[in-house]
């Protein structure tokens, strides 16, 4: 993907072709999106966000090219953080708009999808962030690498390893509870 990526984007700094640069902002946007609801963003925040990220990615792609998927990513992660900042962005609100915020095993979870949804939230913000970008946004481990700029391997690994901690939670806890 990243190498796809590059070529659309060498076309659209050298020869000033439009039309790549709308491939590939049709092949992104839909999957920065998607990963911007996940890490939290309401529907309009994460539209404003997109655009403003693309906006900012337009304006400096061409002076370096060698990951533009990985810079793409980090800039709306960026202009994410700064948004929260600025109270811009709100959490998304789950059916029954029920944040967990500890864990209290007297508290009655309506179904497994709200269980497993706090247990998520539970995760460190990097460790969201990879399940998000794996499972949600349906990038492969080797996308994910070459977005984060790490080896294939340690994203698989880490991936696996969270699942894990996922699965040992859910039991450990759904015995308690």
């Amino acid at each position: 993907m990243q190498d796809q990526a590059r070529q659309l984007l060498e076309r659209y700094c050298r020869q000033s072709d439009n039309a790549a640069f709308n491939s590939f902002y049709r092949s992104q946007a839909n999957r920065l999106w998607r990963f911007l609801r996940a890490r939290g963003c309401n529907e309009d925040a994460a539209y404003d966000l997109l655009a403003e990220a693309f906006l900012k990615f337009i304006q400096v792609v061409c002076n370096d090219l060698r990951a533009p998927v990985a810079l793409l990513y980090r800039i709306a992660i960026n202009l994410h953080i700064d948004s929260y900042r600025h109270d811009k962005a709100s959490p998304i609100k789950t059916d029954n708009d029920l944040v967990y915020q500890s864990v209290d095993h007297s508290t009655e979870f309506r179904d497994e999808r709200d269980y497993a949804e706090y247990l998520m939230k539970s995760l460190p913000q990097n460790e969201q962030n990879l399940l998000f970008m794996r499972y949600w946004s349906g990038f492969t481990h080797k996308e994910i690498a070459g977005i984060l700029d790490m080896p294939e391997g340690t994203i698989r690994r880490q991936c696996a390893a969270i699942i894990k901690k996922l699965k040992q939670r859910w039991q450990e806890e759904g015995d308690a509870a």
